[in-house]
């Protein structure tokens, strides 16, 4: 599953980079995501890739850091989840948070398309 982990390096790389335009290549067009903490729901890529817009534009990202990707492959599904931790500094003050990211994945003959993305707090 090294084009699985290639392609969630990828993902990082590019929203951390700010390259919004690149990050459609990443997710189906009407990719959901469960927000952290939340009940609410964003649904489709246009949404998807403005929380990270948003995001990168009131927080100052100290550090990023990706402990392991590990994935699941069943058919054309693929569930992966990555364990991370952030240092970041938005208005309120500066946190560090350890958290895990969790996707679903459709594999088609030529791309990974990611369908379904949450996150979960892993602080104690």
């Amino acid at each position: 599953m090294d084009d699985i982990k290639t392609f969630i390096r990828q993902l990082n790389k590019i929203w951390q980079d700010k390259e919004y335009a690149e990050l459609y290549n990443f997710f189906d067009q009407n990719v959901l995501m469960l927000l952290p903490g939340s009940t609410q729901i964003v649904k489709g890529v246009d949404e998807m890739v403005e929380s990270f817009r948003q995001f990168n534009a009131m927080s100052k990202i100290h550090s990023f850091n990706v402990t392991d990707i590990t994935s699941f492959e069943f058919d054309d599904t693929i569930i992966c989840h990555m364990p991370f931790s952030i240092d970041y500094e938005i208005e309120s003050g500066r946190y560090q948070e350890k958290g895990m990211e969790i996707y679903t994945i459709m594999k088609t003959d030529v791309s990974f398309k990611i369908i379904w993305r949450t996150q979960i707090s892993l602080n104690s």
